[in-house]
């Protein structure tokens, strides 16, 4: 991961495929595979569903980029 930018509210960065597959298989654990018992909110700092926005968007990202090649 490189940082480009940052500041209070938004960071720009760089990941490998690599990276952004660890992002996903662990969204995709946490959204779908272990049960987090009603502490989702506490535990991860956000909802289920920005979580799997979340996942969505960088699975999408992932699938564009293997088309890419």
């Amino acid at each position: 991961m490189k940082i480009r930018s940052f500041n209070s509210v938004m960071a720009e960065v760089a990941l490998t495929s690599e990276e952004l597959n660890i992002i996903n298989n662990s969204l995709n654990e946490v959204c779908n595979g272990i049960e987090l018992e009603g502490e989702f909110d506490t535990r991860m700092g956000c909802t289920v569903e920005e979580a799997r926005n979340l996942l969505h968007a960088v699975h999408t990202l992932i699938l564009d980029m293997k088309k890419s090649h």
